[in-house]
Parts: C-alpha cells; sequence; structure tokens
C-alpha cells in the first residue's frame, strides 16, 4: 500500500531490519523525508545493501545506553519529525527466577524508556505545528502471554499504557497516538528463534495459516499515519492473523 507522506518527515527506531525496515521503506516510498535509528553503524550498513539507492538517512542510537541515548536524543530533538514510530525492541526470554536483573533493565530501559525519552523530546515541535502521528510498536505479548516472557510482556504491556496516557494528553493538539501489537511475523529473527519446525507449529496456530509480513505492518502503521486517519487515537491495534482470539 502506497500513501501520500510528501512533506512530512518520519524518524523509524530500529529501522534497518525487520518490521522496521518495512515500515522505513513504505514511507520513503510514500514520499517522506526518513530516518532510521539502530545500534551500529554495521546495521546501517546491512541496511543500505538490503535497500540501495534508498535515500533514508541512519541515526546511531543504542537505547540500552543512557548517557549516548540522552546525547543521541537531544541532538535529534533539534529537527522537528511529523511521525515518529517508536519500533525498537528487544527480548531475552526466561522463567521468572532465572531472570537476571540486568537482562530485566535492559529491556525495559530499550523497551519503554526509549519510546519516553524519544516521544517527550519530539511532542513540543508537534505541539507547535498542531499536528503529529506517534505509532508505538507493542506486541501480542502486550495483551496476552506465554511463559518465558515475563519481561518482555512487561514492557510491551507497559507501552500500551503510554500509548494511552500520550493519546490522552495529547488530544488537544492533534496528536495522534496508537500502537500497533503484532503476532508472529516472518523476519530473520522469527526464523532463527523458532526454526522451520517451530515456524510450521506456529504457522497451524494462526487462523490464517501464515505468518504476518513485515508490510503487512507497515501497512496498517502507515494508514493509522496517514490522511485517512484523523479520528483514532488512544488504540492498540493487534494484528496477528486471529491468532489472539483462536
Amino acid at each position: 500500500m502506497e500513501m501520500n507522506f510528501s512533506g512530512k518527515k518520519v524518524l523509524v527506531t530500529g529501522g534497518t531490519r525487520g518490521i522496521g525496515a518495512a515500515i522505513a521503506v513504505g514511507f520513503y516510498n510514500g514520499g517522506a523525508a526518513v530516518a532510521v535509528t539502530g545500534t551500529s553503524k554495521k546495521s546501517a550498513e546491512d541496511f543500505y545493501k538490503n535497500h540501495p539507492q534508498k535515500e533514508i538517512r541512519f541515526i546511531e542510537l543504542d537505547f540500552s545506553n543512557l548517557e549516548a541515548s540522552q546525547k543521541a536524543v537531544a541532538q535529534i530533538a533539534s529537527e522537528t519529525f511529523d511521525i515518529l514510530v517508536n519500533n525498537a525492541g528487544i527480548n531475552k526470554i526466561d522463567f521468572l527466577e532465572e531472570i537476571q536483573l540486568e537482562d530485566w533493565q535492559r529491556i525495559q530501559n530499550v523497551n519503554l524508556r526509549g519510546p519516553y525519552l524519544l516521544s517527550k523530546a519530539l511532542v513540543p515541535a508537534m505541539k507547535t505545528k498542531k499536528w503529529g502521528r506517534i505509532l508505538n510498536i507493542s506486541s501480542i505479548f502486550g495483551v496476552v502471554s506465554k511463559e518465558k516472557r515475563l519481561s518482555y510482556s512487561t514492557s510491551k504491556a507497559g507501552l500500551i499504557g503510554m500509548t494511552k496516557n500520550m493519546a490522552l494528553e495529547l488530544a488537544e493538539s492533534n496528536i495522534l497516538v496508537n500502537s500497533v501489537s503484532p503476532g508472529f511475523i516472518d523476519t530473520e529473527l522469527t526464523r532463527n528463534v523458532l526454526g522451520e519446525k517451530g515456524i510450521l507449529e506456529m504457522v497451524s496456530k494462526v487462523p490464517l495459516k501464515r505468518l504476518g509480513r513485515p508490510e503487512d505492518v507497515a501497512n496498517l502503521v502507515m494508514f493509522l499515519a496517514s490522511p485517512l486517519n484523523n479520528f483514532i487515537s488512544g488504540e492498540n491495534i493487534i494484528i496477528d492473523g486471529g491468532f489472539t482470539c483462536a
């Protein structure tokens, strides 16, 4: 799905691969000026290798490092972005008794603190323009959960709560804030975690009998950020092929 985002500036965190890359390319194809963040220059090299001739700017930003991320966010805040997509996220699975504090903290820092820092930094300019769109990429595990997902589910449920609060606070400034909760999406990370056997097992549990594609999520995000949406705010939209209602 291609929409017209000419004249809009878009920032996509974690935008060098998977869902984030599909979102960034979708906005770029729609005419937006797009910047993506990643944790290293290597991630940028991989992105440009997979998407040659795309004039998408890379910003190095690692939310697990507070001092470095605050400096990067301050620099980003000197610009004006119309659309912010908080997509960067990490996960590490463990049972409650086995979770290490440093792992718990890192997941919360990237998945929750990062969106908070960037939203806080970019909202003032959106308020000045009386227009803005913020999309938070949560997860079905922010709505339902599964064993070994305590740290991740906590962060993603928190992101949904953050979405609702920001939508209420920013509505008067015509800033719409929504979250999108993908289910199992066919990315390199998903295939590495599940393996071929796990993929087949998961597909059998999805009513649509396939994994989602990154472009499926990108299309939903772009719709919510587009002129087609003027009245949806504070919502968490699940995109999982029917998995959570089966």
